[in-house]
């Protein structure tokens, strides 16, 4: 049994093409479980986001402007879409009669998916950069009503998949894998597969945010010149996807790029500044970045309403930090319209583990390192204190904790680097051991979250624990998306073990000793991204 273990370790971890596809089908999977148990229109904003996407997709950008009574006078653009569209939006739909109240079932009010006739429609969502709605709002042209909703969840369930699956990638190319692999795993939260089975930039922001992270960080922290132009190029597509998913992503990739500087590794920008490559790399994203704000500068944020309220800064910020605790939640995992938190257990443990990392990273880390992180930590809970402080006279209390991801998702990637690069003293096998125990936690409590969030629209909150007498029923029923979630985790647990066990035993040289890119390699044999290893260190088991 111990050999046939050891044989799917081996298989899933023997060349990096064997990482990546392994990744990406246990992300993909995890992420359309998530499309297919939760209900069309319970994710936040879903209808906004599903009509922009069937118009985007029918070539229209910008729509008509124009103001929606309903929401207090807001502003909204108006587009051309399909009739069934309005069935997210009516008085009567089943949408309106769960959204909100977590012990009502999916099963209520009425839901007429089957209309094609094309209605004028609103949407908050109209300001937002069409790149991503362009890339996932195409099904709806060739399939109607509720498949081609679906189908276009499970496109960005793909492309946010592809994203989490290069960062795993990148991560097991590291010379001591383990802590940098359960950084990306800290990373991908319910909360960020949630979104990824949803129709939504967010997505594509979280998801694209913890590639660059990685990216950013392996090139600075880690530098091998042997990978340097797979680490730029994936690097460039997650700046350019953060670039233009929401507005906000010139801003985090500022920070990003910033952190990964201030950690860099002693020597280590001399060779990187000589390559064609970095800049190259660098071209290709700043354009993308221009692109992106050129976009928000040219379209304006349509959620400004046309008055201000009474919210002054001080008061906004007070409040603001009491609702901190929410926040963070949000940024694990609070489902549906906000009305569907994740089981207390899955906080615990998916904050014990993020808090190890990080005070192990403290420990072993330099001065910068400790700074950088602390930076990060500082800046989750100040963040939306000063985000909200100034915004609240335009907006009210709008924020909520997913808006943080793409800056909050660094905090683990980047403990994780600190700790391989840094904690020698710790042997590869004692780091193994401590992270496959972290990461079955982590499992546990993604699966918990599902099984949460599943019943929730079966049978309500309030009712019993287990699926009987279900008011309603995914596609595909329960009885399939539970245990394939299951098996996803399952497969992803052993995926990151056999990632983490491949180069267990293998050190970082001190920071003195790291040649810079473009200098000889050392003595270690590298073979398609992977070293050999060194002999084990007192500790190893």
């Amino acid at each position: 049994m111990n050999a046939r273990f050891h044989a799917v370790l081996t298989a899933l971890s023997r060349t990096p093409r064997r990482i990546f596809l392994s990744a990406f089908a246990v992300f993909f999977v995890l992420s359309a479980s998530w499309a297919l148990a939760s209900p069309m229109g319970s994710a936040p904003d879903d209808p906004a986001h599903l009509i922009k996407a069937a118009a985007t997709a029918r070539g229209e950008i910008n729509g008509v402007s124009g103001y929606m009574e309903a929401a207090g006078l807001q502003p909204v653009r108006y587009y051309n879409v399909p009739a069934a569209y309005q069935q997210l939006t009516n008085p009567g739909s089943a949408v309106q009669c769960f959204a909100f109240h977590p012990t009502v079932p999916a099963s209520c009010g009425t839901s007429d998916y089957n209309s094609t006739a094309l209605v004028s429609l609103p949407t908050t969502a109209g300001h937002y950069n069409p790149i991503y709605y362009a890339a996932v709002g195409w099904p709806s042209l060739f399939a109607p009503g509720s498949t081609g909703m679906y189908l276009m969840r499970l496109v960005s369930a793909l492309l946010c998949s592809l994203m989490l699956a290069a960062a795993v990638l990148l991560a097991a190319q590291w010379r001591r894998p383990a802590f940098p692999l359960l950084g990306v795993a800290c990373a991908a939260t319910p909360m960020v597969l949630f979104l990824n089975g949803m129709v939504t930039p967010n997505a594509a922001e979280a998801s694209s945010a913890v590639l660059a992270w990685i990216a950013a960080l392996s090139i600075t922290m880690d530098p091998r010149p042997e990978l340097l132009k797979r680490r730029l190029a994936l690097l460039v597509v997650g700046v350019a996807v953060l670039a233009n998913a929401r507005p906000l992503g010139a801003e985090w990739i500022v920070v990003i790029l910033a952190a990964a500087l201030i950690v860099k590794r002693r020597g280590a920008l001399t060779g990187m500044l000589r390559s064609r490559a970095v800049w190259v790399a660098g071209a290709a994203a700043a354009v993308a970045g221009l692109i992106g704000v050129g976009w928000s500068m040219t379209h304006g944020d349509n959620a400004k309403v046309p008055y201000q309220s009474a919210y002054a800064f001080g008061p906004a910020a007070h409040t603001t930090l009491n609702l901190t605790e929410g926040y963070i939640k949000g940024l694990i995992g609070i489902f549906g319209w906000l009305d569907t938190a994740s089981p207390a257990v899955t906080y615990y443990f998916w904050l014990g583990v993020v808090m190890l990392m990080l005070i192990v990273a403290w420990a072993c880390g330099r001065l910068l390192h400790s700074a950088a992180l602390l930076g990060l930590l500082v800046g989750v809970i100040a963040i939306p204190i000063l985000a909200q402080g100034v915004e609240a006279r335009h907006l009210g209390y709008i924020w909520q904790g997913r808006y943080l991801l793409a800056f909050a998702v660094g905090l683990p990637i980047l403990a994780g680097t600190v700790i391989s690069q840094r904690g020698v003293e710790i042997s590869a096998a004692l780091q193994r051991r401590i992270v496959v125990v972290a990461l079955l936690l982590l499992a546990f409590s993604n699966f918990v979250a599902y099984f949460r969030s599943m019943r929730r629209y079966a049978v309500g909150l309030d009712k019993a624990l287990f699926f009987t007498h279900v008011h309603w029923e995914p596609p595909g029923t329960w009885l399939l998306l539970l245990p394939l979630y299951a098996v996803a985790l399952a497969g992803f647990l052993l995926l990151m073990i056999a990632a983490s066990a491949e180069r267990d035993e293998v050190e970082p040289a001190p920071d003195h000793e790291e040649p810079a890119p473009g200098e000889p390699a050392s003595e270690e044999v590298a073979t398609n991204g992977f070293r050999a290893a060194r002999p084990p260190r007192i500790g190893a088991v």
